[in-house]
């Protein structure tokens, strides 16, 4: 096909002009991208966690000794403090003596009041003990008499039963031999013997005097039951008031203690008021001062060098959860001389302090282990598996107790198909220095989590993804 010069010079025109438009799109789509945010990616993976718990430790006293001493006991000197080291019979403390002499004088005059007082008492506890001892025996006495009484009364009462059935019987038998005289019905008026009734009227008193005395032996039986009831009941009060031994009282044991304090008081004199150390060991607590009075409780608390040793530890909130009782610790101490030790030790107390951290105890037995060494504590502790593990870099906070990831997906944009950031809030269910576990339905084992930008992300921009840590 032939073209003129007009129309080759608009096929070179719009051919450049082509060129030209695929130059700047070229151009323009390398500008775009080189002003985004380079960003690596990182796809979750399935992992437990390993975490190094650390935190460093002292060796303390496992258990404290108290020194102690009656109260009340005005001090006059002081010989140790908190820290010093003591051995068996070394004085600690002492009492002013012309207090101690008072107390003691005290002390006699009121031991002699109680026993004077418990004199008194006892005796009056006598006096009661025999007036309620002869009011028992005579409750018994009486009790005995009420027997003898009412058996008589009854026996009194069953004879005169007997006699008054035996005059029936005979009678009874009386009237059986006698001819029948009694009237009889034939045709008009009957003629009735005066001598039928008398003997009637007589057999009717003779059957009343039965029943009279019956009622008679049932009411004195009655009356036997009532009154034993009542002299048991008696008998049972006046026992019962007995008491088991006048002599034993609380009295009598008070008068005891009173004394058994007053003998350490005057052994306390003898050794002018000095109070000596039982054994060895180290002042951990004085709760002395000279002047003052002794107080109900240890005034000197101390440990003994051959006695238990701990390590106490505090671990942070975070690390203190990871514990629990007798997990093993490893453990590293430098001694004085320079010798290093390696080794392992139990956890044996736990306790959440009120910030949250942990206070923790653990045994030891080396005997090179002084009080107030200093260890260094070291735990590992391994998790179970979690679904999504990410670099602890990838998780992000926004400030108002929220967590979140940056996801890199692939859009549709102005210049075709770009790489578009997403925020995603996640769970954090563990995490260390280097590694989050997190948890969210949007997160799959292919998710693209942003785990390294070259610039500060937000929302929705589209970043440029150079690498993806698979």
């Amino acid at each position: 096909m032939f073209l003129t010069k007009g129309k080759k010079a608009t096929v070179i025109g719009f051919g450049a002009f082509l060129v030209f438009m695929a130059v700047c799109t070229v151009t323009a789509k390398g500008i775009y991208r080189s002003g985004l945010a380079q960003v690596t990616a990182q796809n979750p993976y399935s992992s437990s966690l390993v975490h190094e718990i650390k935190a460093n430790g002292t060796v303390k006293q496992g258990q404290e000794y108290g020194v102690f001493t009656e109260s009340g006991l005005r001090v006059s000197a002081v010989s140790v403090r908190k820290g010093e080291y003591f051995e068996p019979g070394t004085p600690l403390f002492q009492v002013d003596l012309s207090d101690l002499q008072q107390i003691v004088e005290g002390k006699e005059l009121e031991i002699e009041k109680l026993r004077s007082l418990w004199k008194e008492q006892l005796q009056a506890e006598q006096k009661i003990d025999r007036e309620q001892r002869t009011a028992a025996v005579r409750s018994r006495e009486d009790y005995d008499n009420i027997v003898r009484e009412a058996d008589a009364r009854i026996d009194q009462c069953r004879q005169a039963l007997d006699t008054a059935r035996q005059e029936l019987e005979l009678y009874d038998r009386y009237l059986a031999l006698l001819p029948q005289d009694a009237p009889g019905v034939s045709g008009g008026d009957a003629v009735i013997p005066e001598q039928y009734y008398d003997r009637q009227e007589k057999r009717m008193q003779l059957s009343k005097e039965v029943i009279s005395c019956t009622r008679a032996l049932e009411d004195a039986e009655r009356s036997k039951e009532a009154a034993l009831q009542a002299a048991g009941r008696v008998i049972e009060d006046a026992e019962g008031s007995l008491a088991s031994d006048p002599s034993a009282g609380t009295e009598e044991l008070d008068i005891a203690w009173q004394e058994k304090e007053l003998a350490r008081l005057r052994e306390l004199m003898e050794r002018d008021g000095w109070i000596y150390s039982e054994a060895a060991g180290r002042v951990t607590e004085c709760r002395l001062s000279v002047g003052e009075r002794t107080q109900d409780g240890a005034g000197i608390l101390y440990a003994a060098d051959d006695g238990e040793k701990i390590i106490e530890a505090v671990f942070t909130e975070g690390s203190g959860s990871y514990l629990t009782l007798n997990a093993e610790l490893s453990l590293k101490a430098i001694l004085p001389g320079g010798n290093r030790i390696n080794g392992k030790v139990l956890l044996s107390f736990m306790e959440i302090l009120e910030n949250g951290d942990t206070l923790a105890e653990m045994q030891i037995e080396d005997p090179e282990m002084k009080i107030g060494q200093n260890v260094e504590l070291s735990y590992r502790v391994q998790t179970d598996n979690y679904g999504a593990c990410v670099p602890a870099r990838c998780v992000h906070s926004d400030g108002q107790g929220g967590d979140y990831v940056y996801v890199a997906e692939e859009r549709e944009g102005i210049l075709g198909m770009e790489w578009k950031v997403r925020k995603v809030f996640v769970t954090v269910l563990d995490r260390t220095d280097s590694v989050a576990a997190v948890e969210s339905a949007e997160i799959t084992t292919d998710t693209r989590i942003i785990a390294d930008a070259a610039k500060e992300l937000n929302d929705g921009d589209a970043v440029r993804l150079i690498g993806n840590g698979g």
